[in-house]
């Protein structure tokens, strides 16, 4: 199994729409992805009380089960992926790609 992770940080001056983000970018690169995706998740960054601020604005992850696929979804997409994008940021985000390694529980 592995995880894509696109995380939006915190930038001044810079703009992010988490409500487009959440319910119509991520759904679309979904969409994509098909079958090879297993699940996904939006995470909304928050500041706790008396905690440094968030770091992120927002931070995606998508679980799917052939890293081949992904790419190839990916680079067949791509044209409608990244026009969406100017859609709901100006912000570079920071990408990773992992590994998923489930621990046997103790």
């Amino acid at each position: 199994m592995f995880c894509a992770s696109v995380a939006y940080p915190n930038q001044q001056g810079g703009s992010f729409d988490f409500e487009y983000f959440a319910y119509k970018h991520v759904p679309l690169f979904v969409r994509f992805l098909g079958k090879n995706c297993v699940k996904f998740e939006v995470h909304k960054s928050l500041n706790a009380p008396g905690a440094p601020a968030s770091q992120f604005l927002a931070v995606a992850y998508f679980w799917v089960k052939s890293g081949e696929e992904f790419g190839v979804a990916l680079a067949q997409h791509s044209q409608e992926i990244y026009s969406d994008i100017p859609k709901f940021t100006d912000i570079e985000p920071v990408r990773q790609w992992s590994e998923v390694v489930q621990a046997a529980e103790a």
